[in-house]
């Protein structure tokens, strides 16, 4: 958990979808990497996930915004909240749960 910016986010690896993991202090919150609105990655080209004054993650492409913990959306054009992938911690790891 130590490697995610606090807060902030960045994408997963995992075989099954593309991932990223958002965090602030304790909470950690897994998405999947596909903003609704255009089906586009959520995440920067060098990975990281963009968010705003620690509660916002933002769509680089069209600017909708999702609540970092719930992934509702709050604004723009996405309408639908993001997908979450539940997750577990262990010591400094995170997994899928």
């Amino acid at each position: 958990m130590s490697h995610l910016p606090d807060p902030g986010g960045r994408e997963a690896d995992w075989d099954g979808a593309p991932l990223f993991l958002v965090r602030k202090g304790r909470d950690v919150r897994c998405y999947v990497n596909i903003c609704p609105h255009a089906g586009r990655a959520l995440s920067l080209p060098d990975g990281r996930v963009f968010v705003h004054k620690g509660d916002h993650i933002i769509c680089p492409v069209h600017g909708a915004t999702f609540a970092l913990l719930s992934g509702a959306c709050t604004g723009g054009p996405a309408g639908d909240p993001l997908t979450a992938i539940p997750v577990r911690i262990e010591a400094d790891d995170i997994f899928a749960a």
